[in-house]
């Protein structure tokens, strides 16, 4: 643009001496009769200044239409899909774990007082991995998503759960043996132990995460029982969120039954017993649990609620 200006000065700076060359060499041509000699030079001065407002018309015209400019963008990378997105529910999962999810809605049941507390439950989400990379396990892998509103309404045992798991998120206790760390779904069965205790966001929630087994008796710890499991809430308080991920360790028997001799002396030391099976299991690399306890724990984070 400013060359352009330039230009068109220069141009119009020029045009006084134009003319007086023009008018010089109409005087300068002998041509007889004085009054031909005035109307050409006349006409010749016509003729230059037409031809001197064409230019400037064109000049003008170019600087105030330039060519347009050519927008840039610089590329953005688009977001990666989740690897399940289902009823306003997503997360993605590592090749290490599965290799894919079923969903379902599964129909709620009260069944009332008259049944164990596990029969009643709503109308809740469920995701099932197909082909997780523990075939042989005592649980079933599953992400289950509850509504807390319904749940409370026809389960006063579900309702103390998720009184517990609130207490559990503002005061982070540890867990260890004898623990009582929330859980559902609910088992006729007692919680032995927590280990690996810790808390962690998901998308727009948070929980609390532990290895634990069930059991109406003292068992030793084993790769057909162990678990690893995802207990949380969606930060509007609306759904509660339930993971049971069936874990294994290579230094762990695959059946504890086989290393009991006495089971009358395994019941009488078992305290000593799970503190050091605790302290073990702490003491482990997360990535020596199969699947990794890593891998298990960025599934996690990575659910979203959106109902």
């Amino acid at each position: 643009m400013h060359q352009t200006n330039q230009r068109k000065s220069s141009f119009l700076g020029l045009l006084p001496a134009i003319l007086l060359f023009l008018s010089s060499l109409a005087c300068g041509l002998d041509l007889g009769n004085s009054n031909d000699i005035e109307s050409l030079q006349l006409e010749q001065t016509r003729v230059a200044l037409q031809q001197t407002q064409i230019a400037i018309d064109n000049l003008a015209q170019k600087t105030a239409s330039p060519e347009p400019a050519t927008a840039t963008t610089e590329p953005t990378e688009q977001a990666a899909l989740p690897d399940v997105s289902y009823e306003g529910i997503s997360f993605s999962f590592d090749d290490g774990i599965t290799v894919s999810v079923s969903s379902a809605i599964i129909p709620g049941q009260n069944m009332g007082e008259d049944y164990m507390p596990g029969e009643t439950y709503p109308t809740y989400g469920e995701f099932r991995f197909n082909d997780y990379v523990i075939a042989d396990h005592f649980h079933t892998p599953a992400i289950n998503i509850y509504p807390v509103a319904e749940y409370r309404s026809i389960s006063a045992a579900a309702s103390d759960v998720i009184d517990t798991l609130q207490w559990t998120l503002a005061n982070h206790p540890s867990g260890g043996s004898l623990s009582n760390l929330p859980f559902l779904p609910i088992w006729n069965a007692a919680q032995m132990f927590s280990a690996r205790v810790t808390y962690f966001n998901s998308q727009n929630g948070s929980g609390v995460r532990y290895l634990t087994m069930y059991g109406q008796a003292v068992y030793p710890v084993d790769n057909q029982n162990l678990f690893y499991t995802y207990q949380g809430l969606t930060d509007d308080g609306q759904y509660y969120i339930a993971a049971v991920l069936p874990v294994t360790n290579m230094g762990l028997p695959n059946d504890g039954a086989t290393t009991v001799d006495d089971w009358y002396e395994f019941d009488q030391n078992w305290n000593a017993y799970i503190v050091g099976t605790l302290q073990w299991l702490n003491g482990q690399d997360a990535n020596y649990f199969f699947p990794s306890l890593t891998s298990l724990d960025e599934m996690m984070a990575s659910l979203r609620i959106d109902r």
